[in-house]
């Protein structure tokens, strides 16, 4: 952190207190735990299993809460970013100065826990446009902003907007470009990048027989050959399989596409200050 009374604000931005992940995982376990659950565990009612029920609300609950973020502030002299609750109290860092800044331009980057949804993420219809912070040190950054909705590819929020308007007024200010060093394309190399970066992560026909085939097999496997325990384990095993592969295959290709299209935006950033 820089000394207090060193830092003249220009920009403030409030994230919400709970992710949108955050949200739907709190309604969801919340209807199982008090609507669903004393239903099913009827005559019992609401403290069925001894109270236990009440255990994943309760930790959910706590992670929720202990990922609220802070805000993220725009000075003159350097950015605080939005760090969870549990990362203040370990001490984390939140302020880095524009002097060991080399580079701020826009960067892409998914709502978190996107890549569970492969169809939605395949789409792109879940990126969104960040600020990207490198420092001298080697560090790449990615400052987020809540979405108010989901519309399409590369969505740029309001909270975005406002925040990079303060930087490019900060950065002219103490004139200084916002990208000082970046790797110079070729048009070809750039129209490669575009081309792949539109690509979708995985095709329609592979995740749906991922994420629908196997489940199906097992269950009538398992209504035609009645097994033991052992064989249920692994047909349960059988049946995640290819949902967790099409996940990973997923996630690794949505960084490679968030990574090329923050590329772009860097080196485009770069051009801004070079007309030839």
């Amino acid at each position: 952190m820089a000394p207090t009374g060193s830092k003249a604000l220009a920009f403030e931005y409030l994230p919400i207190p709970v992710s949108p992940m955050g949200v739907a995982l709190l309604l969801l376990v919340g209807i199982v735990t008090f609507l669903l659950g004393p239903i099913a565990a009827y005559p019992e009612g609401l403290w069925p299993l001894g109270g236990l029920c009440f255990l994943p609300f309760v930790v959910l609950l706590a992670w929720a809460l202990a990922n609220r973020p802070s805000p993220t502030r725009i000075h003159t002299e350097g950015i605080e970013l939005s760090v969870p609750l549990w990362r203040r109290a370990a001490g984390a860092r939140r302020f880095y100065a524009w002097d060991e800044v080399v580079n701020v331009f826009p960067a892409s980057y998914e709502i978190s826990g996107a890549f569970l949804s492969p169809f939605a993420s395949s789409a792109g219809t879940l990126v969104h446009t960040g600020i990207g912070i490198e420092t001298a040190a080697g560090e790449r950054l990615t400052v987020t902003f809540t979405p108010g909705a989901i519309r399409a590819f590369r969505g740029e929020t309001e909270g975005y907007r406002r925040a990079m308007e303060a930087v490019r007024d900060v950065f002219r200010a103490r004139e200084r470009p916002l990208v000082s060093s970046v790797k110079a394309y070729t048009d070809d190399e750039v129209k490669a990048m575009q081309a792949e970066a539109r690509e979708p992560l995985l095709g329609m026909a592979t995740i749906v027989l991922a994420f629908l085939t196997p489940p199906a097999l097992v269950a009538v496997v398992l209504l035609v050959m009645p097994l033991g325990p052992f064989a249920w384990g692994l047909a349960a095993v059988v049946a995640l399989a290819p949902p967790v592969a099409s996940i990973v295959v997923t996630y690794r290709r949505g960084q490679r596409r968030n990574f090329l299209l923050s590329e772009l935006s860097k080196f485009q950033e770069s051009l801004r200050r070079s007309p030839a």
